[in-house]
C-alpha cells in the first residue's frame, strides 16, 4: 500500500477572488502548488514573510479551503469530504502546535493536555496516563497543576506539543513553533521533534530560520506563492545540509532571480564567486501526477496551461515536475505501453454542477510507470496520434480514441461519457 499520506496537485489560493466582474484584484497567496507528504518525513518550509508559508500549511493540514486544484489526505480528496469527515481526520490524523501556543487560560495544564481526548470521551485513567507519558516525556509533569499565565514560554510551548500528541496523531503540524523561544528552549523543542520523526511522527514545519529548518530531512522554499527550491538531506550531515539551506536564503535575501539549474552569490568571507547546483538526486516514481501535455508545433490553451503543471513532448522527448518538485525526464522510446483511462469528479458550482471526466494515462517502462491525469480537452486527440506516430502501444478499454472522433468537442464526449461510464460516478 502506498505510503503518501497528503498530496496537493496544483493548488492555489486566492484572496478577493473576482470571476464575473474583473476587476482585476485576485490575490494569489498560493499559485499552482505541488506537495507530496510521505510517512515518515520531517518537511520544512520556508520563505519570506508574506511568501505563503502558513497558507500551505493551513490548505495541507484542510483548516484552510484551496481555490483551485485537488488535495488528497489519505488518498481521499478533500473536495469530495464532508465536514464530519474532515472533523474526524483532524481529530483522529493530525496534531496543530502553533507560534503563540493557544493554550485555553482557565484551564490547568493537566487539562489543557487532556482536552482533546475529554472531548473524545474517552476514560478518565486511559486519559490520565497519557497526559501523564506525555508530561514526563516533555519534562512538565511539575507543573500539571499550574496555569498557563503562570509558566514560561517555552514551558506554555512544550505543553502544546503534548496537547497535539495525546491522540497520537500520525501527522503533526507546526507553524513556527520556535518564534516566541530563545536558542535553549528552541534546540530542546527541536531535538524532541527529531525524536518524534525517528519514532514514526510525520512533520511539516513552517520556519523562517534555517537552523530550524536544518533539523528536517527536506527543506521547501516558497517565494511568491510558488515552490521555487526544494532540498533533500538524504546523507548528509546537518551541518551541511544547514550550508545548503542558507546558501538558498542566502541567495533569497540578495535579491538575486532564482535559476532552475543553479544558484550564483558571493561569499561574504573570501568575496568570491559561488555557483551551487539547486537539485534532488532522488528522482523517483511517484503517485499520479496531474498535467497538462504540450506538444511541440500544437496549440497550447494558455487558460489550462497558467493553473497546471505542463508536461512538455518534443518529439519522443517528456520532461515535467513531479510533485516533490524534481525535474523528471525520459524519453517516449522507452515506454513498452501505454494504458488509458478515464477518472470522475464532481464540480460544486450551484446550477451548474457537474461531473468532469480527465483521462489518465500509465506510461509503463522497464524501469517504471509514469502515472498522469491529462487536462487536456479537444487536442487530446492529436497527443493519441502523436503516440501512434511514436508506436507506442495503446491499452484503451474504455475506447478513448474512438469517443474522440465520434464526439469532437468536450461538452458532448462529456455527456457521452456520462451515459457510458456510470461505474465512475461514485463521488459524492
Amino acid at each position: 500500500m502506498s505510503n503518501i499520506l497528503i498530496e496537493a496537485n496544483n493548488i492555489s489560493k486566492i484572496y478577493d477572488q473576482d470571476i464575473f466582474l474583473k476587476r482585476g484584484k485576485n490575490i494569489y497567496a498560493l499559485n499552482n502548488v505541488n506537495f507530496q507528504l510521505e510517512q515518515g518525513d520531517f518537511i520544512c518550509i520556508m520563505g519570506p514573510s508574506g511568501s505563503g508559508k502558513s497558507t500551505l500549511l493551513n490548505c495541507l493540514s484542510t483548516l484552510d479551503q484551496v481555490t483551485r486544484g485537488d488535495i488528497k489526505v489519505f488518498h481521499q480528496s478533500v473536495s469530495t469530504m464532508s465536514k464530519d469527515e474532515l472533523c474526524e481526520f483532524r481529530y483522529q490524523k493530525t496534531g496543530f502546535v502553533f507560534q503563540n501556543h493557544n493554550l485555553i487560560p482557565y484551564l490547568s495544564i493537566y487539562d489543557n493536555i487532556a482536552a482533546p481526548i475529554i472531548l473524545g470521551k474517552q476514560k478518565a485513567k486511559i486519559i490520565e496516563k497519557k497526559v501523564m507519558d506525555l508530561a514526563k516525556m516533555l519534562e512538565i509533569e511539575d507543573i500539571l497543576d499550574k496555569f498557563p499565565h503562570e509558566c514560561s514560554g517555552g514551558e506554555c510551548q512544550r505543553v502544546a506539543i503534548a496537547r497535539a500528541l495525546v491522540n497520537q496523531p500520525e501527522i503533526l503540524f507546526c507553524d513556527e513553533p520556535t518564534g516566541n523561544l530563545d536558542s535553549k528552549n528552541s534546540h530542546k523543542l527541536l531535538s524532541f521533534l527529531s525524536q518524534l520523526n525517528h519514532q514514526g511522527t510525520t512533520i511539516v514545519l513552517v520556519t523562517h530560520d534555517p537552523v530550524i529548518a536544518s533539523y528536517g530531512k527536506t527543506m521547501i522554499y516558497i517565494y511568491d506563492g510558488g515552490v521555487k527550491t526544494t532540498i533533500h538531506q538524504n546523507q548528509a550531515s546537518q551541518k551541511s545540509f544547514l550550508e545548503k539551506i542558507n546558501q538558498v536564503v542566502h541567495q533569497d535575501t540578495l535579491l538575486y532571480e532564482f535559476d532552475k539549474d543553479e544558484i550564483s552569490y558571493q561569499d561574504t568571507n573570501t568575496h568570491e564567486d559561488i555557483t551551487m547546483k539547486v537539485e534532488d538526486k532522488k528522482k523517483e516514481y511517484v503517485s499520479r501526477q496531474t498535467v497538462y501535455m504540450i506538444i511541440d508545433g500544437h496549440p497550447i490553451d494558455n487558460n489550462i496551461l497558467k493553473n497546471s503543471t505542463p508536461l512538455y513532448i518534443r518529439g519522443s522527448h517528456a520532461e515535467f515536475k513531479n510533485v516533490r518538485n524534481d525535474d523528471i525526464s525520459f524519453d517516449l522510446k522507452d515506454i513498452k505501453e501505454i494504458k488509458m483511462d478515464l477518472t470522475a469528479q464532481f464540480v460544486q458550482f450551484g446550477l451548474f454542477s457537474d461531473y468532469t471526466f480527465k483521462v489518465t494515462l500509465d506510461c509503463i517502462s522497464d524501469e517504471g510507470i509514469y502515472k498522469f491525469t491529462l487536462k487536456n480537452k479537444d487536442d487530446f486527440i492529436d497527443i493519441i496520434q502523436h503516440f501512434h506516430q511514436l508506436e507506442i502501444p495503446l491499452d484503451d478499454p474504455r475506447h478513448i480514441e474512438e469517443a474522440y472522433h465520434q464526439y469532437p468537442h468536450d461538452y458532448e464526449r462529456t455527456k457521452y461519457y456520462r451515459r457510458t461510464h456510470k461505474d465512475l460516478l461514485k463521488y459524492k
